[in-house]
């Protein structure tokens, strides 16, 4: 088997990322990447300068890690009161009360969370004065411990993009809420927006239990159908190949930073406009390849979201599901029941899909929340279907709201049957009855 060189080099720049991440001790990760060197020079009989460029290689992401998390860092005081100076960096999450703000420091640019029971209502791009104590939690994040009540110095301190997509979401979704029964918009703006802040306690639960908790957390999936619908509409009004290329990818881009810019959505959406690239110059690659560069890109941003990201690990994971488990799944059942790979297509190919997803990021679930959720093909098989029509009828009400609240609450109808469904499908799994 011949060894891809550069791909090779990237995966080990994250192994060192990653095993520096865990804290595992030098002299046990550098062994570790001494055998696996070792292994590939006998069985692939790669040169031991390669070897060498390799390990080279490993110990950079080592440093790498370790450089940029001292580096965020940097001039923070931890364990003892002090004031931070920064802009809230993303919509604050409010929740019983309280305001969950992440604060994007002035002086070292560190990302430090704080919750407040303030009734002060803070927006993105706020610019404020908070003091407490500075802790670290695990996978670096730092959070203030009892923070007094922040004061907002400066408004419209942010990216002024940012702050017109976060009020365009909140647009959007007032549409959906005007068009649809209070009861029903969580779902419909989950599946479309990400927003989960509407939704109950046992509804988040039921979804879990269901095993269809990523219809609602815009994963990978959610963009490929976005990106599906997108560039035919695209392409309706550019037909330069340039330019609806560049629309197609800005649209993506917007849409991803407007919901959020998840670790799942991140990965979704360089994956959808690599694809667009290759697609544009009618070539044929590898997709572990692309996967490899996607996930370094992801890296070099943020270090610590290749171990302590649930949403990075669940999003790779369900990918690698569906490039290496469904084809060995296809060829096992072409072979035990006698039939052609065609057969397997259509909702028996969603079937497929579903277990080898499920298959891949279950032990992570497991691990994490120590869940595990059987009847999960059933459930997604009764919804997945469905969900580019949910996500389409919920974008279209929400635009026709600017032009019409009465047209909008028409298309709001099927939308309804929708949703419902989908509720009933939830709950039902959701009891965990098997």
């Amino acid at each position: 088997m011949r060894v891809n060189k550069v791909a090779t080099a990237a995966v080990f720049f994250m192994a060192g990322i990653g095993l520096s991440s865990l804290g595992i001790n030098w002299i046990i990760y550098i062994s570790a990447a001494v055998s696996f060197l070792a292994l590939l020079c006998i069985k692939h009989k790669i040169k031991i300068v390669f070897a060498l460029i390799i390990f080279i290689v490993f110990l950079s992401g080592a440093f790498y890690y370790n450089f940029r998390t001292a580096w965020e860092k940097y001039g923070l005081v931890f364990g003892e009161q002090t004031t931070v100076y920064g802009v809230i960096n993303s919509v604050p999450e409010r929740s019983g009360g309280t305001q969950r703000l992440i604060i994007k420091s002035s002086d070292a640019g560190a990302i430090i969370g704080a919750t407040t029971y303030s009734a002060e209502p803070f927006e993105y791009g706020d610019l404020v004065k908070i003091s407490g104590s500075l802790s670290e939690e695990k996978g670096g994040k730092i959070s203030f411990s009892a923070p007094t009540s922040p004061k907002i110095l400066k408004h419209n301190a942010g990216s002024k993009i940012k702050a017109v997509l976060f009020a365009l979401k909140d647009s959007l979704q007032n549409n959906i809420k005007r068009a649809l029964p209070p009861d029903k918009t969580a779902l419909a703006i989950g599946t479309l927006l990400g927003d989960k802040s509407d939704f109950t306690k046992e509804f988040n639960n039921a979804l879990k239990r269901s095993g269809l908790a990523h219809i609602a957390a815009l994963s990978g999936f959610n963009v490929m159908i976005f990106v599906r619908y997108l560039s035919p509409i695209v392409g309706f009004f550019i037909l330069h190949r340039g330019w609806r290329f560049g629309v197609t990818s800005l649209v993506i881009t917007a849409f991803i930073v407007m919901t959020g810019a998840s670790a799942s959505l991140v990965r979704a959406g360089i994956m959808g406009i690599v694809g667009m690239v290759l697609k544009n110059q009618s070539r044929l690659t590898d997709v572990k390849f692309v996967l490899i560069w996607t996930a370094l890109l992801m890296v070099l941003a943020d270090p610590a979201v290749l171990v302590f990201d649930l949403g990075f690990s669940l999003s790779f994971a369900a990918l690698i599901g569906l490039i290496y488990i469904e084809p060995l799944l296809k060829k096992w059942l072409v072979r035990i029941f006698k039939t052609t790979e065609k057969f397997w297509s259509g909702w028996k190919g969603l079937a497929l899909q579903t277990v080898a997803a499920e298959a891949a990021v279950s032990p992570i679930i497991f691990l994490t929340f120590r869940q595990f959720s059987p009847w999960a093909i059933f459930s997604n098989l009764l919804i997945i279907p469905l969900l580019p029509a949910t996500m389409f009828m919920t974008f279209l009400v929400s635009i026709v709201g600017y032009i019409s609240s009465v047209l909008s609450a028409v298309f709001a109808w099927p939308l309804y049957i929708l949703v419902s469904y989908e509720e009933l499908v939830i709950n039902f799994f959701g009891r965990g009855f098997i």
